[in-house]
């Protein structure tokens, strides 16, 4: 990536536009592979820890990596925050588009969400077959698009919808911040959080999901409706991110 020639869409750049994207990504892949290689399996530590000291006192009644899910939401959140407040700056600084910077980011959070995801619903088919081999009752705490630890595909839909909403939500957060600056990026942080509290309460999963769909009094509705909607409302939560972040002044920091 050259720091002093922008990369322009047209005029025969669209292999180097294409080149800086992988750049870009693979960069940022490996950033959270480092963070994913080490905090996965302390999460996976923590549940058993629970598990054992549980089952030590009491019968365990219900699912425990079901809470496990609760961490992994914020993480990225956190992280997403991160992308965009400094990672996309450095890009554009370096010569890259913002709307490559943006691509880059966006399939960056997409593949993360996916990669957690799947690990979520590892740990769901692993506690399921454990459960059923020592008789105890894998009972789900909240409504969920998938039945038990062995429903796989709505699971990883579910999770990667999650997940999602809050990487988008963090990357909005994190453009009010660099865009309108600490004062009104702080008014803004309701706004931001809107996807990730949209997509719990559309599949009134997590704690304050389920006790959104409580609250209100509505029924579920079907599960291919909620994935459809979800997707709706991410799309659209996207396109806000994408107008915020498209000619976003970049601070020229040495």
């Amino acid at each position: 990536m050259s720091t002093t020639t922008p990369i322009r869409p047209g005029l025969g750049s669209g292999l180097r536009l294409a080149r800086a994207e992988v750049v870009i990504t693979r960069r940022l892949l490996n950033e959270m592979w480092k963070v994913t290689r080490w905090l996965w399996p302390a999460g996976v530590l923590v549940a058993v820890i629970v598990g054992i000291a549980i089952s030590s006192v009491s019968p365990i009644t219900q699912s425990i990596w079901e809470n496990a899910g609760q961490w992994p939401r914020w993480w990225l959140f956190a992280m997403a925050i991160a992308l965009v407040a400094t990672h996309l700056p450095v890009a554009v600084l370096h010569g890259v588009t913002r709307r490559a910077a943006i691509r880059a980011v966006t399939l960056s959070g997409v593949l993360v969400s996916m990669a957690w995801a799947a690990f979520m619903v590892c740990g769901h088919v692993v506690e399921q077959f454990i459960y059923d081999r020592l008789g105890w009752p894998d009972v789900l705490d909240t409504p969920h698009l998938f039945r038990d630890g062995y429903d796989v595909l709505p699971m990883f839909a579910e999770y990667t919808l999650i997940f999602l909403a809050y990487v988008i939500s963090g990357g909005l957060i994190g453009g009010f911040y660099y865009r309108f600056g600490w004062f009104r990026g702080t008014l803004l942080i309701p706004g931001g959080l809107l996807p990730a509290v949209a997509i719990e309460g559309l599949l009134s999963t997590g704690w304050y999901g389920a006790g959104l769909q409580q609250g209100l009094s509505v029924s579920r509705p079907s599960a291919p409706v909620l994935v459809v909607a979800s997707i709706v409302v991410l799309s659209l939560a996207w396109q806000v991110l994408y107008l915020v972040l498209r000619d976003v002044q970049i601070a020229n920091k040495k």
